[in-house]
């Protein structure tokens, strides 16, 4: 994993925000509440993840849906970024599962987008939970 962080890094961009160019490239004009949303982090949070990006003339605001939102598009130099992301992603998931054969990186893959899923739609109450139950035991 270490790899693939040097491997992004030499490009300029961290994991999160590596994903949130691939989000904006296969949702163009998207705002920045459905990135942060996407992403799991707070406005703030998403804004200066934002402000970044417009920083590294990766991504470029535009006027959005309302007076109160942004549309958030890829420059060129962010379509140049995407490439690049997902090629260092591609060189990383093959040296990283070349010991698996085709049929059981499909299986792994299955596997984990059913993990992801069901814990997608479980995170906020199971959070709220140990929080509670943390506190009971103090």
């Amino acid at each position: 994993m270490e790899w693939l962080h040097d491997a992004l890094a030499e490009i300029g961009l961290q994991p999160a925000r590596a994903t949130a160019l691939i989000h904006v490239e296969r949702h163009p004009g998207c705002d920045q509440a459905a990135l942060g949303r996407v992403l799991g982090i707070n406005r703030a949070s998403t804004m200066a993840m934002v402000n970044t990006l417009v920083a590294l003339n990766a991504i470029a605001r535009h006027p959005g849906r309302d007076r109160r939102s942004n549309a958030l598009h890829l420059t060129d130099d962010g379509h140049r970024l995407v490439a690049e992301t997902i090629q260092i992603t591609a060189d990383h998931d093959a040296h990283v599962f070349e010991t698996l054969t085709d049929a059981e990186r499909a299986e792994l893959f299955r596997l984990l987008v059913k993990v992801r899923a069901a814990n997608s739609a479980t995170a906020p109450r199971a959070a709220t939970t140990r929080r509670v139950n943390l506190r009971r035991v103090k």
